[in-house]
């Protein structure tokens, strides 16, 4: 099992209307196990000025006809 901690000095969860500052994430196997204001712990700290929900890349054109016919055939590039 393998444990992360990270010091969010300014934490955005992408649900609260505004930041939180000051807290700390603990991560186990890849996923968030708890997240609380930040106390001083006897493990390495990854510091961190900000963190973020994952974001994705809006730009990217999504693999269905939308806005075609439903006849649209995508190109080698395209796809």
């Amino acid at each position: 099992m393998s444990k992360i901690f990270v010091h969010a000095k300014t934490m955005i969860d992408g649900v609260s209307d505004t930041p939180k500052f000051d807290q700390l994430i603990t991560c186990e196997d890849g996923k968030i196990t708890a997240i609380e204001p930040y106390h001083t712990i006897n493990e390495d700290v990854v510091e961190a000025n900000v963190v973020t929900p994952g974001f994705f890349n809006c730009h990217v054109h999504i693999m269905e006809p939308v806005g075609f016919g439903t006849d649209k055939e995508f190109t080698f590039i395209e796809m």
